[in-house]
């Protein structure tokens, strides 16, 4: 067999346009890539110091909401004592107030859904009733509480999602939350 010999070399394959092609592409596909999502949550801290002086009595005593919350429930307090707006449940003689939002499931909440949320909302819409000009609460949890527990008493606690207001938005319960530690036993 007699074979031919190549007189044509084979043509070389120009690559420029294809790397100028990957080079716009790669920084466009990294603009518009999402690495992190980030969400916040509006919260103050407590206040650090002395309490300023007040110029005048209030008709009232201030309110000073705050939500303990513990792995046996929520207890809503005001001005250093429980309130419980319906009147405080009956106990016997040397056992402990429950908390004012039990958990669904008996002494202890074993999940985010286990807490009745419902509840706590229904009761801070009596205390706002009560107390229509106070906007701050202060959450108290408990160092097992989730942050999940946490940021679910923020929302609950903020709005009631079942009454709408008269420009149809959810009614505003306690929209400033501040966060505290140690959960009062």
């Amino acid at each position: 067999m007699h074979r031919r010999p190549h007189s044509a070399e084979s043509p070389e394959l120009n690559l420029v346009p294809v790397m100028n092609l990957v080079t716009i592409l790669i920084p466009f596909l990294l603009m518009a890539a999402e690495f992190v999502s980030l969400a916040v949550i509006d919260s103050t801290l407590p206040a650090i110091g002395p309490p300023q002086p007040v110029e005048e009595e209030p008709d009232k005593p201030p309110l000073n909401l705050s939500l303990a919350i513990t792995e046996s429930g929520i207890t809503v307090l005001g001005a250093d004592s429980v309130l419980f707006p319906e009147g405080a449940p009956p106990v016997a003689e040397g056992e402990t107030r429950p908390p004012t939002v039990p958990c669904k499931s008996g002494d202890k909440c074993t999940g985010v859904d286990d807490y009745d949320w419902e509840e706590l909302t229904r009761i801070l819409g009596l205390i706002k009733d009560e107390y229509p000009d106070d906007e701050n609460v202060i959450l108290v949890p408990d160092q097992r509480i989730k942050y999940e527990v946490i940021v679910k008493a923020m929302d609950y606690s903020r709005e009631d999602r079942e009454h709408k207001g008269p420009d149809g938005e959810p009614r505003l319960l306690f929209p400033f939350v501040v966060i505290a530690g140690g959960a009062i036993n």
